[in-house]
């Protein structure tokens, strides 16, 4: 009696399992690794995907190189990414997915217009994931795309890489939408470009050599790109957020004599506390930096081996950062009137009641009359393996 019981249960649960009905076996999809979207004319938006060739991957990583790209890049021009999307699934033999994609490429025209297209269509879309990483462009993303890679299989893969390296503020497709909803702060995006890797921008001899590099961010208002910020003060930026992964800084030193040297620190830490205040009708941050270095490279005649001497190092690099978060505010307040850092969101903290009463509504004209203070103290942690400069006899260094 039990043994026909277990058989009668095991085909009653059999009914509920559902196997493999739904799988999709891998020659018959085309996985999306990176996207780019632009602006095209009669205001339409013009979709680029990049598409791995499956077939042609194992060749390339068991060779180690290869004639023909692992990539293809199919693009199409529609009202909307879900019009043009479906153009281009028509051109192709496979089911376009977007579980792979890696990276959203928005070239300067589109992201100027305004990013609500492409926020609304990856946020309905089930396969796109919220931690591709989005960057803006000057010029067309579909460049970037076409761009061959250097160390990677396939570009997407090379911009992810440079992406997770977050030498600059790294953001997320989740990220974006997340500042874009929040009060008291805007968003930013990555700039990435293709450059020279020579350097020389016009030589002719290294038109092959290029390679795509984060030079900078996008500053935005709500979601439009209102324009760009150099690579200086996006490295504020992450001082500021705390952030900081990988930076460094030169700082010019005169000596007694009248002639002036260099030393370069690699920064390994930065703690950064900002603190709000109101006064009456006055705002006012209060900006505090504890920073530690590695002395790099030293090209004075200051002998590190004296306190004094390594003092006024230190002392020299507090004012250079002082300056460059004094300049990047400046330009976040005057030239842009966009809040990238949060300051809003901080006093929203602190002062709940006068943010919901006063100032969410009228945050984009109270964020330009703010005042802000900075202090830091700066540490150099470490010299290398030599203390004095090797350019200097003994004698003729700064004691």
């Amino acid at each position: 009696m039990r043994k026909p019981l277990i058989l009668l249960l095991a085909l009653i649960i059999s009914l509920f399992l559902t196997g493999c009905w739904s799988r999709v076996e891998l020659n018959d999809v085309a996985i999306v690794t990176a996207t780019a979207l632009d602006r095209a004319e009669n205001n339409k938006l013009q979709v680029s995907l990049q598409i791995l060739k499956v077939k042609m991957t194992k060749g390339i990583s068991e060779k180690g190189g290869g004639g023909e790209n692992a990539t293809l890049i199919v693009s199409e021009k529609g009202e909307t990414i879900m019009e043009a999307y479906q153009v281009i699934q028509k051109k192709i033999p496979r089911m376009v997915i977007f579980s792979h994609n890696r990276v959203i490429v928005v070239g300067d025209q589109l992201a100027r217009a305004g990013l609500s297209p492409v926020l609304d269509f990856f946020s309905r879309h089930r396969e796109a994931r919220g931690n591709s990483y989005l960057l803006v462009t000057k010029g067309e993303g579909k460049e970037i795309l076409k761009a061959p890679p250097n160390f990677e299989i396939f570009t997407a893969e090379e911009i992810r890489e440079e992406e997770k390296a977050r030498y600059l503020d790294s953001v997320t497709f989740r990220d974006f939408v997340f500042r874009l909803l929040e009060k008291g702060i805007e968003p930013i995006c990555t700039q990435l470009q293709i450059v020279p890797l020579s350097g020389q921008k016009n030589d002719a001899s290294d038109k092959k050599e290029t390679g795509l590099a984060v030079v900078g961010a996008g500053i935005f208002h709500h979601d439009k790109l209102i324009g760009w910020m150099k690579r200086q003060d996006s490295e504020v930026l992450l001082w500021l957020k705390n952030r900081m992964k990988r930076s460094s800084m030169t700082v010019s030193m005169q000596n007694k004599d009248g002639s002036t040297g260099k030393v370069s620190v690699q920064l390994s830490k930065a703690k950064t506390s900002i603190r709000p205040r109101i006064q009456g009708e006055k705002i006012q941050f209060d900006i505090t930096m504890h920073m530690t270095g590695e002395l790099f490279e030293n090209t004075t005649k200051l002998s590190i081996k004296e306190i004094q001497n390594l003092n006024k190092i230190q002392q020299v690099l507090e004012q250079e950062v002082k300056k460059r978060v004094t300049s990047t505010v400046n330009k976040l307040k005057k030239q842009f009137k966009s809040d990238a850092v949060g300051f809003g969101t901080i006093l929203h903290r602190k002062y709940k009641k006068e943010w919901n009463e006063t100032y969410s509504k009228r945050w984009d004209q109270e964020f330009p009359k703010i005042e802000v203070t900075t202090d830091v103290q700066f540490k150099i942690n470490g010299t290398g393996r030599v203390n004095d400069s090797t350019l200097w006899e003994e004698e003729q260094l700064e004691k």
